[in-house]
């Protein structure tokens, strides 16, 4: 007989001996709630979000409120524990929602083994009496400022050393103290990386890694000195290779090299978990003294899955259980092979999987306590009572934390309780025969892909994942290759001519203003005179040429974009001071536009046929308008300069680039391509010059025909007065695409999770020093939360970092120029006079810095709350309630971007129905718009025109036409078909 099945059924076989009642035991309120969330999945989504909520709902009402909109609203039937302060005439909302609290906070009892130590004490000494080990986690993943990281790991140090010194009085435990090479510790501690630092930044990894192990050094030093278990827990995926290196560089120094009880934690659900194994393995023995691998199948996978889909990124994980089921059974053989290297912990409630791994232990005769068996606090005690009853050591992993904040932990739980692949939920819900149960994972098994998941429609251009060292390597690389080219001339490009004029401006690198990065020559109004001449000659020419050939090119620019995506990162963190994140994120917006736009303009090259009527044949379909001036901004200095152009030109226009100032070294690498590329010499123009003498002369020109503009709202509309005037000899009405400025706010409700508001607030304030039209600049918060939202802000900016954008160790990076920097620092000492100073970040003086400041109190009406700054400046305003809160929201003349964090469906639907913006987030950052996906583009003075990146935008550049024919001869008309 197979082994593993009958070692599976024997402990099952004890399971139905030590089981009194089910997991699932209807007399608990749990019971009720995991029976109802096992039968409608609509249910259990909407009862882990109002788990999820409680924590944060200050009164009976909003308890009472918040369980209408999740449940009784949708009309579903409820569970009878639900019923009471629901319907008509029950409980009043106060006495409903001490009721709930209480069961919600029963039902996290069953998971949490105490809200401190102390209070875990108990539960720690019941299970040791049953010869049960343990390892204590604090509850928390990531922090949002050094001080809540530095509270971490003063929680840390005080449990090793309480735990310690409290486990001198315990009896010994042979059975979970002692493995085959003697005493083990009692006290084993779990603790978890994100907690210790809250700027964890994959870009910086040398910076970061050091950072971690100083936080590291004391808890790894008390642990030795107590004789104290440390194991240092996996969390998400993009930290996993982090967490590792970490792990072995700190075991590597002297003063921890030699001790044995350190361990780590390796995901089976993981692609790579196999290959990490071998290396750990191969570390350990260089290391010469064994450490601990806590064997797990992973709690993150839906994460991991969301994040790979929406990144574009190849998925870590295996997307199919049995996939992670024999994968973990082929990890755990091979780790027992190696037990004299590595000692093994196997955590799992599957029983098939245990015990494979236990046939495993025997065939590599590992003795029965050179490994041990982990598993959660409160799940699967019949199938622990059994393992022990046979002679393994088994331990619990016991999260310590306050029971209703800790529903993240909480509600990972009853996911896993009630996932329809559960082993548990199989066995003791289901009821699933055993040889079902005991099945090996590798029969008949679907093996899936690792490859990115793709849409059907439009895939974005994926992010750089600077986890990876490759891309890390390449960019320093591109860096280093680009500074040498510092001090270069940036000539006009005029039919395929490159021109140097007298003229030039020196760019300066705005994070060392000791370096020019170019001069860059500057086109007067004869250049532009030359330029339009020759793309109005060419435009008949070039309208001529098939969409087809036109997207052909314009992908081919993409490719070309892709190729020296490095490059171009490069220019931008030296031209313009992006931080290298948001210059790889502006380069794969251009790529992005130029293929969505290609693709879209093969669409819009179909002719419609209007009319089906015998006898008429009528057409709609569009034809390019002419020469196209484009105006770009620095900001985007690729991506929007990229994006406009290449809509006009795959429309049939030809194109006069005029790039801003500060980013004309951008806007000529984006000429070179283009040239490249193949596009024909008169197709583009690149004229850099200035704004007030080029541009200006361009807009009043009576051979432009479309104006796209991407700037300030001062300047657009004064381009939207100059071109309203029909110049002599103008036969056409200049189309004008204007996108100007926001004053962007963000609601904070009452329920809102905080700590995804501050961290989505302060990205959204202050990313690219705040110089986004899409920024966050005002913050408006309910007042029953204003104090304590005000307080995590005030922590949180304290871990912000400015300077050089070269060195990604900083978060944030310089304001363009001189000018701007003057300006922003005019506006804050300005409103220093006025309004109260919450924050202000140091900044380093060989640049132009302005660090992210925020001011709290302040009037909406107020020019702080009310003027566009286009910097990192940020207000925070006060609302009564979310009607006063969307009043002061929508009382600006913009109507760019907003953003609300709530979890009430029905404040969310209102604000959905009632924020005037273009485009609204809900529980995310309020920047990051992606091609196809988000549209991007607002209304009133924030500008008028389709959305970039949308369906619509196309059609700006384009004449629609109706072409209607009679098609009857003499009373006859052609067959249809």
């Amino acid at each position: 007989m197979d082994p593993i099945k009958s070692k599976g059924e024997e402990i099952l076989k004890k399971m139905e001996s030590n089981s009194k009642v089910s997991l699932f035991n209807k007399d608990w309120w749990y019971g009720s709630i995991m029976d109802w969330s096992m039968k409608n999945e609509a249910f259990k989504t909407q009862m882990f979000r109002f788990v999820d909520v409680l924590p944060s709902l200050g009164s009976g009402s909003d308890v009472a409120k918040h369980l209408k909109e999740y449940f009784a609203e949708s009309g579903d039937e409820l569970p009878s524990v639900f019923n009471v302060g629901v319907g008509l005439g029950s409980l009043a909302p106060g006495l409903m929602a001490g009721a709930i609290r209480k069961n919600v906070t029963s039902m996290a009892k069953m998971f949490i083994a105490g809200e401190n130590p102390k209070e875990a004490l108990d539960t720690i000494k019941k299970s040791r009496k049953n010869k049960i080990g343990f390892t204590v986690d604090i509850l928390g993943e990531a922090t949002l400022s050094h001080k809540e990281a530095k509270e971490y790991q003063s929680r840390y140090l005080e449990l090793i050393s309480w735990l310690a010194d409290d486990s001198k009085k315990w009896d010994e435990v042979s059975q979970i103290d002692s493995d085959h090479q003697g005493s083990i510790p009692k006290v084993n501690v779990s603790i978890k990386l994100t907690a210790l630092h809250c700027s964890i930044n994959d870009k910086a990894w040398n910076q970061t890694k050091d950072i971690l192990k100083e936080k590291l050094r004391p808890l790894f030093d008390l642990a030795i000195q107590k004789n104290v278990f440390l194991n240092l827990d996996m969390e998400h995926y993009g930290v996993k290779d982090l967490t590792l290196e970490v792990y072995k560089e700190i075991l590597s120094e002297n003063s921890y090299r030699n001790y044995p009880h350190f361990g780590c934690v390796v995901q089976a659900y993981l692609r790579d978990s196999l290959a990490d194994l071998k290396k750990l393995t191969e570390f350990a023995k260089n290391r010469g003294t064994p450490f601990t691998v806590r064997l797990v199948k992973g709690a993150y996978w839906d994460t991991e899955t969301i994040e790979a889909a929406q990144k574009g990124w190849q998925v870590p994980v295996y997307t199919n259980k049995k996939e992670s089921d024999a994968n973990y059974e082929a990890c755990a053989d091979y780790l027992l092979s190696q037990f004299q290297f590595i000692r093994v912990a196997l955590g799992s409630h599957n029983v098939r999987s245990l015990s494979a791994a236990i046939i495993s232990a025997e065939k590599y005769n590992v003795p029965k306590n050179g490994f041990e068996i982990q598993m959660l606090y409160g799940m699967a005690d019949p199938i622990k009572k059994s393992l022990v009853e046979m002679g393994y050591r088994v331990r619990e992993y016991c999260p310590v934390g306050e029971l209703l904040p800790g529903m993240a932990y909480l509600v990972r739980r009853l996911l896993e309780n009630t996932s329809n692949e559960s082993w548990l939920r199989g066995k003791f819900a289901d009821g699933k025969s055993t040889d079902s149960l005991l099945a090996d994972p590798a029969i008949d098994l679907q093996k899936t892909s690792s490859e990115p998941i793709r849409s059907k429609k439009f895939n974005n251009e994926p992010y750089l994942d600077f986890a990876i060292p490759k891309n890390r390597e390449h960019l320093v690389s591109a860096l280093e290759n680009h500074k040498k080219t510092f001090g270069k001339t940036i000539p006009l490009v005029i039919s395929g001519q490159e021109i140097k004029t007298s003229q030039t401006l020196p760019r300066e690198n705005p994070s060392n203003t000791q370096e020019i990065v170019a001069n860059i020559c500057l086109a007067q109004t004869e250049h532009a005179e030359k330029a339009i001449q020759a793309s109005h000659k060419y435009f008949n020419d070039w309208k001529k040429v098939s969409v087809s050939q036109r997207a052909e090119l314009v992908d081919k620019l993409a490719q070309l974009m892709r190729r020296d995506r490095f490059q171009l990162i490069a220019e931008q963190i030296h031209e313009v001071g992006k931080p290298w994140a948001e210059a790889d994120a502006d380069v794969a917006e251009a790529i992005d536009f130029c293929e969505y736009y290609a693709k879209h303009m093969r669409e819009l090259d179909k002719p419609q046929v209007m009319s089906g009527l015998p006898g008429e044949g009528s057409h709609y379909l569009y034809q390019p308008r002419g020469v196209a001036v484009v105006i770009a901004p620095w900001n985007f200095p690729l991506a929007i300069l990229a994006g406009m152009a290449a809509a006009a030109a795959v429309c049939g226009n030809t194109v006069i680039m005029k790039p801003a100032e500060q980013s004309s070294v951008v806007g000529f690498g984006l000429m070179r391509l283009i040239l490249e590329a193949g596009f024909p010499k008169d197709v583009f123009q690149f004229l850099p010059g200035l704004g007030e003498v080029v541009g200006e002369y361009l807009v009043n020109h009576p051979l432009t025909s479309i104006i796209a503009f991407t700037g300030s709202k001062q300047v657009g509309c004064h381009i939207l007065q100059r071109a309203s005037l029909i110049q002599p000899k103008q036969k056409h009405v200049k189309k004008c695409i204007i996108e100007m400025g926001g004053k962007n706010a963000v609601i904070v409700d009452t329920d809102a999770d905080l700590d995804e508001a501050v961290d989505g607030i302060l990205y959204s304030a202050f990313g690219f020093a705040g110089q986004k039209c899409s920024a966050a600049s005002r913050v408006i918060v309910l007042e029953d939360v204003y104090q304590k939202f005000v307080a995590r802000l005030s922590d949180a900016a304290q871990s912000l970092y400015v300077g050089n954008a070269e060195d990604p160790y900083f978060d944030y990076g310089p304001v363009v120029d001189k000018d701007s920097h003057q300006r922003l620092q005019s506006t804050i000492q300005k409103a220093k006079k006025d309004f109260k100073l919450l924050f202000e970040t140091a900044t380093p003086n060989t640049g132009y810095f302005v660090g992210p400041t925020i001011f709290t109190d302040v009037p909406a009406d107020s020019f702080l709350a009310q003027d566009e700054f286009f910097g990192p400046i940020m207000s925070v305003i006060k609302a009564k309630d979310l009607d006063h809160a969307i009043q002061i929201a929508n009382g600006t003349e913009y109507g760019l971007t907003g953003g609300l964090f709530s979890r009430s469906p029905s404040s969310i639907a209102k604000v959905k129905a009632e924020f005037e913006v273009g485009n609204l987030y809900i529980n995310r950052s309020i920047t990051g718009a992606m091609v196809e996906r988000h549209p991007f583009g607002g209304f009133k003075m924030s500008g008028i025109g389709s959305k970039t990146g949308g369906p619509d935008y196309l059609k700006q550049f384009l004449e629609p036409r109706t072409i209607t024919e009679n098609l009857m001869r003499r009373g006859f008309a052609p067959a249809e078909g």
